[in-house]
């Protein structure tokens, strides 16, 4: 067994990291000073102490610490099994062991593409039909998946170097001429500071306003013996719509009928008794029974009419027949009712809704969702009325996510003057979610994205330009916020950016030539 040696694993974790253990135990840091370490070359480097655990390793390495790391080392074949630690962690076996970590980047290591220059197959070509073969390839960046700088930033942070620069400092693309650049279609505009309210493009549709909505039914089965509307019709409040003969309502009318007999009966025989009563021949006891009986009679009667009321039924109805009757003012929108047919409880024969306002309904997607509240303005714009926008506020936002559509639903009460929206229509809406402020606006098509960076193409002269990383803030469907490399005035590309993109692009082809500053 070797006296000493630190694995890849510790060595990039000692650059990347000098947190404490996880025990609660307070870190301890190695008191002896350690000598400048010599790397590649013969150079010294300096050094520095990392926080130790309570096993005197490294907080972060620590396997008694940090069990999930025993099989990170043993993939790695550093393992001691006879004192159940990693070799390079071993006391027993190495007693002089000490900590520190490096400040430069590893020995194995390509400063240019940052990643470990045993692997860099852009400086090694020769490389790229290993990585492909064992299926360790990155095609978007040319370097293994295994190590991609863009794709696993964090190995390079752990690694403790510095990660690609893309473009690299000074990169420029040269166009052979401005006729170059018009004939390639490369136009560009002046970047300006504008009002800017960020919005949120979601689609939806109109549908009734449930508020003012109405579906006609009976309480239990029945037969239609009238229809008085029909669709499209505007009705008055309290008008008649569908007559209906019901068995249940002949049976509640006929108790009305009986209970209102016994009423009157009931009321002559406690005038009879009361008279006997005060001329003490009946016994007092029978007056009682008799006004029981009134008692009795009169709710068996306010029962019935309350029964007939709330099948909308007249309680001076006869024969079963019954009035379905308008409850507000509006307009018939659908009909199920047909003479002589039989129906059911709860089955809707008429629908009245009041068209002079309509819901529009929205969805928004989970993702947005939490930026969406109500009293925020919206603009409307219908897809079978090109042109035409409606202003309005949203009213109401849901408090669940739709599980079928991923989406929240939001509502927007509409006045709907002479009734020109339908139900049903498609819209699409724009929710303003932050308040309007001046903003760097420039036209999506000029945002360019390469090797993880977002970029925009700067006009540094004649067919000269420059890329440029930027740092987005909100969008709409046209335009995009630049909230950070970008200032007022600059003039970029917006229609061919993508042209200069692949310029740039190792192994690109094109009509100009990218230029850096170390080649000039």
């Amino acid at each position: 067994m070797s006296t000493s040696r630190v694995g890849p694993l510790l060595c990039a974790l000692l650059c990347a990291s000098t947190a404490s253990c996880s025990k609660e135990s307070p870190p301890v840091v190695a008191e002896q000073p350690s000598p400048a370490r010599t790397v590649a070359g013969g150079a010294s480097t300096p050094v520095r102490h990392v926080p130790l655990c309570e096993h005197k390793v490294p907080a972060e390495l620590c396997t008694r610490c940090n069990p999930d790391l025993i099989d990170v080392f043993k993939s790695q074949d550093d393992w001691c099994s006879a004192h159940g630690v990693p070799e390079s962690q071993c006391f027993q076996c190495n007693p002089n062991l000490t900590f520190t970590a490096q400040a430069a980047a590893p020995k194995d290591w390509c400063k240019e593409h940052a990643v470990p220059e045993s692997k860099c197959t852009k400086c090694n070509p020769t490389l790229v039909a290993k990585f492909i073969e064992a299926g360790d390839y990155c095609r978007e960046h040319g370097v293994p998946e295994s190590v991609c700088p863009y794709c696993h930033p964090d190995l390079v942070k752990a690694a403790g170097a510095a990660p690609p620069v893309f473009p690299e400092p000074g990169t420029r693309v040269r166009l052979a001429s401005d006729e170059t650049a018009r004939e390639a279609g490369i136009q560009t505009r002046r970047v300006e500071k504008r009002p800017f309210a960020p919005t949120l493009e979601v689609v939806g549709k109109l549908d009734f306003n449930n508020n003012r909505r109405a579906q006609l039914s009976t309480r239990g089965d029945a037969r239609i013996a009238e229809v008085r509307a029909d669709v499209g019709d505007e009705v008055e409040a309290g008008q008649p719509l569908v007559v209906v003969t019901s068995g249940e309502v002949a049976e509640n009318q006929g108790r009305l009928v009986s209970a209102q007999a016994r009423i009157q009966a009931a009321r002559a025989a406690l005038m009879r008794q009361q008279a006997l009563v005060t001329d003490g021949i009946s016994a007092r006891k029978h007056l009682e029974q008799a006004r029981a009986d009134l008692v009795a009679a009169e709710t068996e009667s306010a029962a019935a009419a309350v029964s007939l009321v709330a099948s909308g039924a007249s309680p001076r109805g006869q024969e079963g027949i019954h009035v379905l009757n308008a409850p507000f003012a509006g307009t018939v929108v659908s009909r199920d009712a047909v003479p002589g047919r039989l129906v059911g409880a709860g089955q809707t024969l008429l629908e009245v809704a009041d068209l002079s306002t309509l819901w529009a309904l929205l969805e928004v997607p989970e993702a947005d969702a939490s930026q969406v509240r109500a009293g925020q303005p919206v603009t409307l714009s219908f897809e079978s009325m090109p042109g035409q926008t409606r202003q309005a506020t949203l009213t109401r936002v849901g408090a669940s996510v739709d599980p079928a559509t991923r989406t929240v639903r939001a509502r927007v009460e509409l006045p709907n003057p002479g009734g020109a929206l339908k139900a049903g229509l498609f819209l699409r809406a724009r929710v303003q979610v932050a308040a309007e402020h001046p903003a760097l606006l420039v036209p999506r098509e000029a945002i360019q994205r390469a090797e993880g960076r977002t970029l925009v193409f700067v006009k540094k002269g004649a067919g000269l330009y420059e890329p440029v990383a930027v740092e987005l803030g909100a969008r709409t469907l046209e335009l995009v916020e630049v909230v950070k490399g970008l200032s007022e005035g600059q003039e970029i590309v917006t229609t061919g950016a993508f042209l200069l993109k692949t310029e740039i692009l190792k192994g690109s082809i094109g009509a100009g030539c990218c230029e850096s500053s170390e080649g000039q």
